[in-house]
Order: structure tokens, then C-alpha cells, then sequence
């Protein structure tokens, strides 16, 4: 992962700490942050911007609100994009920042948008999120930035690989087919999907199936389960298929040897969600 994320990543935190909050990091960058230090050989996608997460938590108060809106716009100084003005954000250097949040109650709602500060602050509102602050993990960025002082006492949130998982199905099936498709994205989404189901402990899985138990009447869980079925229940089908065109998807190995690491993925995801 590059300096220049690390370092918009660390700036976040920071501002966030000032006012008692921690950031939730998901897109790919939240998945490297998963993943950092464990099975060296599972290739990480890459990525330039940072998807923060509001949660119906952080929200629930207007002060708290207020002051996200502030952090963002004010004290980081983002600039809204005009193709997602107020919940897509950029600065000179191309660092990027887009706000999604969970279903949320107590603020304005129009279509996708969460008017967070009607003026200054939208989020797009990501249902599949539904459970995204269940079995969260911390990550502390003196793991990341290791003998950087300031990062010591600073930490991020990311989904658990289970919610992970729900997010970049949801993800892909969004971007596979329909008025929304885009290939480099759906390319970009199933290979989050394999990695992440790939470097999975037995503790991720246990974790895992007590969640998707509690939660199995769900409408976020059942939909779930049907783009495993519908597009992960074969190596042939559509999911797979698209991590194979990933140019980062284990470019030296011959076709059958690619194949046989998506049959062992394909049989650890059907688990997981069967």
C-alpha cells in the first residue's frame, strides 16, 4: 500500500480521535487492512481512495453529525465532486474519499442519499450494511506505520470478513449486470470476494456462521446467499469467472492451477454461506 493512502488513512483517524469517534474503512482499502499480515502468497488488489463507513451509532447525534461534516469539509478541507456532490469528496493531490452509511432512521432520506448536514454532508446509503458494526475489528495503525509516534495511539475500524463478504457480493452482483455494469468493477469486487474468503482463520468462519445464524431471516442475509448461488456455485460461473480476468490474480500460474485455487475458494465460500 502506498505512503500517500497511508498517510490520508492516518489523518482521518486522527481527526476522528479528536472528537471521540473512530473511522469504519471499508472498499479496498478495508480489505488490505483485514488482511495485513497474513498469508503472504494471497495477492491484495490495490487501491487510490479511502470508503469510510458512518454507522447508525456515529450518527445518532446531531453534535456528532456536525462534527463529521466539520472533519471532512473543514478541518481535512475535501471538496465535494459534482458527479457526487457531498458524499463523493477529492483534493488537489488525488486523494479521494466517498461516505457510505447503514440503513439510517433519523436523518433526512432522498433515494440513495442520507442528508447527514443537508448542505455540506450526504452519505449513500448502503442497505447490505444493515449489521456492519457486528464482531468489527480494530486495527491499530502502529501495526501499519510501525515507529511513526503519532500512530500509536491511533485505530480504525474494518467489517468482519463476514460482513466483508455481504458488502463485496452485494458489491459485484451490483456491478455484473444491469443499468450499473462495469466490468473493471465487477473484476475488482469478485477478486475482493476471493481473497477474502481465502485468508479467512477457522475463528473468521465460526464467527461467521454465529452471525449469519442469528441474522438468517434477513433479507441482506438471504440475498446474499443467492449471489453465492447464483454466481460463486461453480468456477464457471460469472464471479469466478471475472477473478480470472483480474490482472492480479496469480499472473505466472498456468489456467489449471488458477482453477483449482478458485475450486478450493468456491468450496470455502458455499460453506460459509450454505
Amino acid at each position: 500500500m502506498n505512503d500517500r493512502i497511508l498517510s490520508q488513512l492516518l489523518e482521518l483517524a486522527r481527526a476522528f480521535d479528536r472528537v471521540g469517534l473512530t473511522p469504519l474503512i471499508c472498499g479496498g482499502l478495508g480489505v488490505f487492512l483485514s488482511l495485513c499480515g497474513r498469508q503472504k502468497e494471497v495477492p491484495l488488489r490495490m487501491t487510490n481512495d479511502i470508503d469510510l463507513m458512518l454507522t447508525q451509532q456515529q450518527l445518532s447525534e446531531q453534535t456528532n453529525r456536525n462534527a463529521i461534516a466539520e472533519i471532512i469539509t473543514g478541518t481535512l478541507d475535501y471538496r465535494a465532486r459534482e458527479l457526487g456532490k457531498y458524499f463523493m469528496f477529492e483534493k488537489d493531490d488525488g486523494q479521494r474519499l466517498d461516505i457510505l452509511t447503514q440503513p439510517i432512521y433519523n436523518v433526512a432520506v432522498d433515494g440513495f442519499r442520507a442528508k447527514i448536514v443537508p448542505t455540506r454532508l450526504h452519505a449513500y446509503i448502503t442497505e447490505e450494511a444493515l449489521f456492519v458494526e457486528e464482531d468489527m475489528k480494530t486495527i491499530r495503525l502502529s501495526d501499519l506505520i510501525p515507529g511513526n509516534k503519532e500512530a500509536e495511539e491511533l485505530a480504525v475500524h474494518v467489517p468482519s470478513l463476514t460482513n466483508f463478504l455481504i458488502l463485496k457480493l452485494f458489491a459485484f452482483d451490483d456491478r455484473d449486470s444491469g443499468p450499473r455494469r462495469d466490468d473493471n468493477q465487477a473484476r475488482a469486487h469478485a477478486f475482493d470476494v476471493y481473497v477474502l474468503v481465502t485468508s479467512a482463520t477457522q475463528q473468521d468462519y465460526e464467527t461467521g456462521i454465529r452471525f449469519l445464524a442469528r441474522h438468517s431471516d434477513s433479507d441482506v442475509i438471504r440475498r446474499a446467499k443467492e449471489i453465492v448461488n447464483n454466481k460463486f456455485s461453480s468456477v464457471d460461473d460469472t464471479g469466478w469467472r471475472r477473478v480470472l480476468e483480474a490482472p492480479s490474480f496469480y499472473s505466472n500460474l498456468r489456467m489449471e492451477w488458477k482453477k483449482q485455487r478458485l475450486n478450493e475458494a468456491k468450496g470455502r465460500l458455499i460453506r460459509w454461506f450454505a
